[in-house]
C-alpha cells in the first residue's frame, strides 16, 4: 500500500514540474526581441539602389531637393503632400548603423509633425505600393531616396537648377581657374574656400559614381572632384541652403549637376592706359595676393 502511495506522489510531483517548466517556457522572451525592447521606427533596408532608409514596415523614405534642410519647414504642401505623404515616426527609435542624433521633428504649417534626417524632411511616395519599392527615385529630378550613408546630395532652386551639396545641405562650389584634376586655390584662397572631401562618395542614382574622383592637393591633402573639377565650400555660407558664393568675382559657381561651368567673358584689351592702371591697383588691393586673386 505504501509503495502505491509513494508511486502516485512521485507521479504528481513529476507532473507539477513538467507543467511549471512549460509555463516558464511560454513567458520567456524570444531571442529576437527582449522584454520591453522598443521596435525601431526608422531603420535601414537593402534595395535595388543599395542600402536605403525605411520606416518600421520597410516602406521607402524620400527627400525633396526643393526643401532647405535645417530650416524647420517643408515646401511640399497641398497636392504635393497628397503625392508625397509626410512621414512622421512619432517617437524616434533607431539602432546602429543609424544615429538618433541625425533625426528630428519639425512642425509643418498645418500643425502636423514631420520627421527629418540631417534636417531634410522625410516623405513617402504614394505610388510605392509595397515595402522596398523605390519608384519615386529621381522623380522630376527633384525627389530622391534617402541613403543613410550619402555624403553628396542634390539641391534645387528655380534660379540655379540642380546643384551639389553635402549631406547636411551645405552648398558645394567649383572654381573656374581650376583645371581638370588640379586645384589652383591655395594659401588664403583655401581658407576662404575650404576643400570638400568624401571617400567613398555616395550620391543619388542620377549621378554617375565615375564622375567623382580624388584630387591630391599641393599640400598633400585630398579633395573630391566632380567631372574633374575640385569641389569647395564657401566660408561665407552660414547655413544649409545659402548660396552666397554663387558668381563670386565671376570665378566661383555652385557645382551644377550638369558639370557645366559658366563662360567668362574676357575683359577687352583695347582700353586706355589710365583704366588699365586703375584696374590693376583695384585687383591687387581687393584680392590681396596680386597674381592669384579671384577669391
Amino acid at each position: 500500500m505504501k509503495k502505491t502511495i509513494c508511486f502516485f506522489l512521485l507521479l504528481a510531483v513529476t507532473a507539477t514540474l513538467i507543467i511549471a517548466g512549460c509555463a516558464q517556457q511560454q513567458v520567456q522572451p524570444s531571442s529576437t526581441q527582449t522584454a520591453g525592447q522598443a521596435v525601431d521606427t526608422i531603420r535601414v533596408a537593402s534595395s535595388t539602389l543599395g542600402t536605403i532608409l525605411v520606416d518600421a514596415k520597410g516602406n521607402t523614405l524620400y527627400y525633396f531637393a526643393n526643401d532647405i534642410p535645417g530650416s524647420g519647414a517643408s515646401t511640399c504642401t497641398a497636392q504635393c503632400a497628397v503625392i508625397w505623404p509626410v512621414f512622421s515616426a512619432g517617437t524616434i527609435q533607431v539602432s546602429p548603423p543609424l544615429n538618433a542624433a541625425d533625426f528630428g521633428t519639425i512642425t509643418r504649417a498645418d500643425g502636423t509633425n514631420q520627421t527629418t534626417w540631417k534636417g531634410w524632411p522625410l516623405y513617402y511616395y504614394a505610388s510605392d505600393s509595397a515595402p522596398g519599392q523605390v519608384s519615386g527615385e529621381n522623380f522630376q529630378k527633384i525627389w530622391f531616396v534617402v541613403k543613410p550613408g550619402e555624403n553628396v546630395l542634390i539641391a534645387h532652386s528655380s534660379g540655379l537648377g540642380q546643384y551639389l551639396t553635402d549631406s547636411t545641405g551645405k552648398t558645394l562650389y567649383t572654381f573656374t581657374k581650376d583645371t581638370n584634376g588640379s586645384s589652383a586655390c591655395t594659401g588664403a584662397c583655401i581658407a576662404k574656400w575650404p576643400a570638400f572631401y568624401a571617400n567613398p562618395v555616395s550620391a543619388p542614382s542620377i549621378l554617375n559614381p565615375a564622375d567623382f574622383s580624388a584630387v591630391t592637393r599641393a599640400d598633400g591633402t585630398n579633395q573630391t572632384a566632380y567631372m574633374g573639377m575640385p569641389l569647395y565650400y564657401y566660408s561665407g555660407d552660414v547655413k544649409p541652403g545659402d548660396v552666397n558664393g554663387e558668381g563670386f568675382n565671376s570665378l566661383w559657381y555652385v557645382a551644377n549637376v550638369s558639370g557645366m561651368m559658366p563662360v567668362v567673358t574676357a575683359i577687352p584689351t583695347t582700353v586706355s592706359t589710365t583704366i588699365v592702371i586703375t584696374t590693376a591697383v583695384s585687383t591687387t588691393s581687393s584680392a590681396g595676393t596680386g597674381a592669384m586673386g579671384g577669391y
